[in-house]
């Protein structure tokens, strides 16, 4: 029997309004997906969006996240702990990282300025892809990375024992190269500035090498990285409105650092915090 017309429109607006509302409930999986990659995986990237799904970058490998299949594992619910399930396995099959020999690295390697979460959270990898990492206040570390085309590639125990180097001369080289590609930018922007903002992605690193980037009309400089891309410099005199710009700027960091203010201590690359 052929059911009436009113009831076949009414079961053809029932499945469209289900189609349309587990679109819905999809979209804000995925939403949920990507906030938590940002909030607890530092070290994943999201490289793109495809149909059904993400491409990432774990410790410079790429891989496909199905997000579809997620979805339908979970019924759209629990994002956090089917990212974090996935994620973890991702990162435990990871095949041991190649080192490019040193000789072809050696210009392209710098430091970091990170929280020390992001170095904790790299440790959940195989030992080969645990970081180098010095100690830094304000609940920072540096950690190095190898430098190329619009990514950095973290420096680990594996591969410095593949150079015969130790995390002393990782440091000193890597400083090295730190201080040749900002005396490089200054001479693009005109000498030293009270403003490093989103510059080459190393903007806040600098902190480590004060001499070359405090104006010559600051006579006592204090320093502050709210962002990763951001380097703030003024006069101690300035104390007080610095830490006003500080404190808003590190509140809309995209990759937030440290609302503390610096003043160099007694080696370049070792800031003593401001009380």
């Amino acid at each position: 029997m052929t059911p009436p017309a009113g009831a076949a429109l009414a079961a053809a607006a029932l499945g469209v309004a289900g189609a349309v509302g587990v679109w819905a409930r999809y979209r804000r999986f995925r939403a949920d997906v990507l906030a938590r990659l940002r909030t607890t995986h530092p070290d994943v990237r999201v490289v793109r969006a495809v149909p059904g799904g993400l491409v990432l970058d774990l410790a410079g490998v790429r891989v496909r996240l199905d997000l579809i299949s997620l979805f339908r594992l979970t019924r759209g619910r629990g994002a956090e702990a089917a990212v974090d399930d996935t994620v973890d396995r991702v990162r435990a099959t990871l095949p041991p990282p190649r080192p490019a020999p040193l000789a072809l690295v050696r210009d392209r390697l710098l430091p970091l300025l990170k929280p020390a979460a992001v170095a904790e959270t790299l440790r959940r990898y195989p030992p080969a892809y645990h970081p180098v990492t010095r100690p830094f206040p304000a609940g920072l570390v540096v950690l190095y990375v190898v430098e190329s085309l619009h990514q950095v590639t973290y420096v680990t125990a594996a591969m410095t024992e593949a150079w015969g180097m130790g995390a002393d001369d990782l440091h000193t080289l890597a400083l090295e190269n730190l201080r040749r590609r900002t005396r490089h930018v200054l001479e693009e922007i005109g000498g030293p500035q009270r403003t490093y903002d989103h510059l080459d992605g190393f903007d806040a690193a600098r902190l480590l090498v004060p001499d070359l980037i405090v104006p010559a009309e600051i006579a006592r400089p204090v320093m502050a990285i709210p962002d990763e891309h951001c380097l703030l410099v003024g006069d101690d005199s300035e104390r007080d409105a610095l830490r006003e710009r500080v404190a808003a700027a590190y509140a809309g960091a995209d990759a937030p650092l440290t609302p503390v203010l610096f003043r160099p201590g007694d080696a370049p690359d070792r800031p003593v915090v401001v009380s």
